[in-house]
């Protein structure tokens, strides 16, 4: 042992430290964390869980249901219905959202831009204004009656869609409205991609003669790839969460209808279906569970298929 091993030994002793506390000193550390996750985030999935093999009401105690809500869920055509419109909602959104991001972040990557960072706040403003907030505001402003954007078309005498009572045009506002607020996350992790691309890079590229289109096809959009692939998983696990927007939109928030899933249930998500099963009219807070876990084997479901998708591409590309 070295004289400075034997010196921190003697001192430990010295000071009374026992080895025992050294050891549990990690444990002491981490048992906030530990203690805040298992309350907060593992306790509430396996009481979910425990919840969905009940049969559960305000009025009646939970009694044991085993895999009745799970046999029940995949026959049920509401949960069926809402996977359906999640689907739909992606081919809307993912695509215009993607495309929308891009260009933003190339327009206010160019060095020659003015105000930067002024335009960068203004398109995450979005971002962080509350599902609540855009509900509220897109309700109001598509109202059928007093709506400003059936106003502003009465005063170009133009048609006046009927915007909260036709399917389609009820699966156009929530696009609509969830494009507008993530576009601008997209441009910034766009953004980001594309800083740590190295200017030798674009170097070559100016001394080659490649143009704009060929820069950004050829060196831009390979290189942001990792960032378009985790872009895309996140937004499709998104589409699936989807439910501040369509219930302020359809059950009273502007258009005064109360529709559940709007028209026709055509705004109907899964986030929405479990809240109104558990909360709404039926209030069973078991079944409600259940879609949770239906919703989470569903989104597993498109990441695994997502995932082989991208390695597919990976190994031809390869």
């Amino acid at each position: 042992m070295s004289v400075i091993g034997v010196k921190r030994e003697y001192h430990g002793k010295k000071q009374g430290i026992n080895p025992l506390s050294r050891q549990a000193a990690p444990y002491v550390f981490s048992a906030p964390f530990v203690l805040f996750h298992f309350t907060f985030l593992l306790f509430p999935i396996l009481f979910n869980f425990y919840m969905s093999l009940t049969n559960w009401t305000p009025f009646d105690p939970p009694a044991f249901a085993g895999i009745r809500n799970y046999l029940a869920l995949f026959v049920h055509a509401r949960f069926y219905r809402a996977l359906c419109n999640t689907f739909i909602l992606m081919l809307m959104i993912i695509p215009l959202q993607l495309t929308i991001g891009m260009i933003i972040a190339v327009i206010l990557s160019y060095k020659s831009m003015i105000m930067k960072d002024t335009y960068r706040l203004c398109i995450f403003l979005p971002y962080l204004t509350t599902p609540v907030a855009l509900g509220l505001f897109f309700a109001i402003l598509f109202d059928p009656t007093f709506g400003y954007i059936n106003m502003a078309l009465d005063l170009l005498h133009l048609p006046q869609p009927d915007w909260t009572g036709r399917p389609w045009a009820a699966r156009a506002m929530v696009a609509l409205i969830t494009i507008w607020r993530w576009s601008g996350y997209t441009g910034v992790m766009f953004m980001a991609g594309i800083t740590n691309i190295s200017d030798d890079i674009f170097e070559a590229c100016e001394i080659d003669g490649a143009n704009g289109w060929q820069r950004f096809w050829y060196v831009i959009l390979p290189m942001v790839k990792p960032v378009a692939v985790f872009v895309t998983l996140t937004t499709l696990i998104g589409c699936f969460q989807i439910f501040e927007e369509p219930l302020l939109l359809f059950s009273g928030g502007g258009s005064g209808r109360g529709l559940v899933g709007g028209p026709r249930g055509a705004a109907l998500t899964g986030v929405w279906l479990m809240y109104d099963t558990a909360f709404g009219d039926i209030m069973n807070y078991g079944f409600g569970a259940s879609i949770s876990y239906g919703l989470f084997l569903a989104i597993a479901l498109v990441t695994l298929v997502f995932n082989r998708i991208v390695k597919i591409g990976d190994s031809n590309n390869g």
